[in-house]
């Protein structure tokens, strides 16, 4: 735990919302000042910069109308959902610039954290990393009657974790050996107010390439919850949880004995195995590199995500 002043940081930009059974949703061309002085162009869906949280329950049906306004043809994939192919937004499920796509569907799956973001062949990369994604929470009667924090943006709060990289005039490139700008739902270097009680982090790598280390410093111990395919049978207590690119895991910490302090949720990459995008050693042996991967300062070292200044706990 750090005890560190935090002038600094930025607090953690959390997603508006969207829920019921009529989703619009528009993939555009957008900008936004990351940095002092300049404006960088991105992706967003309804926003200059990631999309909304789309809630969805077990059971409903569900109809999209997804609008793209780029100049670039896209798809929109529901990341994680059990949906049919013609509805699933898959590469071949292609919408053109100006056009409208309609998919409906029947929530299918359990209790759950999942995304959505466009899944082109060959362009995945540019939509996603330049901010065209988004985060899908699934409720279900059985999730509902548990005993388990769901006030959102309060006690249960969405993590979308990327690493990018800008160059000079700090617009988005997606040259990944360099993406050494680590973001938290689009925030450079945040910080959470979160109350002194027990709290849920849905955590999404919504990154490239790279795989995080997620623990926190001092070895804090969190409970993991669920994973990419809902909730598990008993919570499971750990230190460290590594996600790949697009996993997702849900955590519950307590906070309840830390108010006024500050803890921080680190990714642990020096603990990476080798082979490990974001570990020392991206190969099997020293023979085996990629071009510029030494030179990115998060690779092999232990970097902060976010820092959690606990306050009073949130009133009933």
């Amino acid at each position: 735990m750090s005890f560190s002043t935090v002038e600094a940081q930025q607090s953690l930009l959390i997603p508006d919302t969207l829920s019921g059974s009529i989703f619009n949703l528009s993939i555009k061309d957008s900008s936004r000042v990351f940095f002092s002085g300049f404006n960088t162009a991105t992706y967003g869906i309804n926003a200059d910069y990631l999309g909304p949280v789309l809630f969805l329950n077990k059971g409903d049906s569900v109809q999209f109308h997804v609008t793209n306004h780029l100049s670039d043809t896209t798809t929109l994939h529901w990341h994680g959902l059990h949906v049919s192919p013609q509805n699933d937004g898959g590469p071949h499920v292609t919408i053109l610039p100006g056009a409208t796509w309609s998919p409906a569907f029947t929530i299918r799956d359990q209790a759950s954290t999942h995304w959505y973001h466009p899944h082109l062949h060959m362009m995945t990369n540019k939509h996603v990393s330049g901010g065209a994604a988004g985060m899908i929470i699934v409720r279900d009667s059985i999730e509902s009657a548990l005993s388990l924090p769901r006030t959102y943006g309060v006690d249960d709060i969405p993590l979308i974790v990327q690493t990018k990289s800008f160059d000079a005039s700090k617009q988005i490139t997606f040259d990944n050996p360099y993406d050494s700008i680590v973001m938290v739902n689009g925030t450079i270097d945040p910080i959470l107010n979160a109350p002194a009680q027990v709290i849920r982090l849905r955590i999404l790598n919504a990154a490239s390439e790279r795989v995080f280390n997620f623990g926190f410093q001092g070895n804090f111990i969190f409970h993991l919850i669920g994973t990419d395919g809902g909730l598990l049978e008993a919570p499971v207590m750990l230190s460290r949880l590594s996600l790949s690119p697009g996993e997702r895991a849900e955590i519950l910490l307590d906070l309840g004995n830390l108010n006024g302090q500050i803890l921080e949720l680190f990714s642990f990459a020096s603990q990476l195995p080798n082979a490990v995008y974001g570990a020392a050693q991206p190969g099997m042996g020293p023979g085996q590199v990629i071009p510029g991967y030494s030179l990115n300062p998060l690779n092999g070292t232990d970097f902060r995500l976010l820092r959690i200044q606990v306050q009073s706990a949130a009133s009933n």
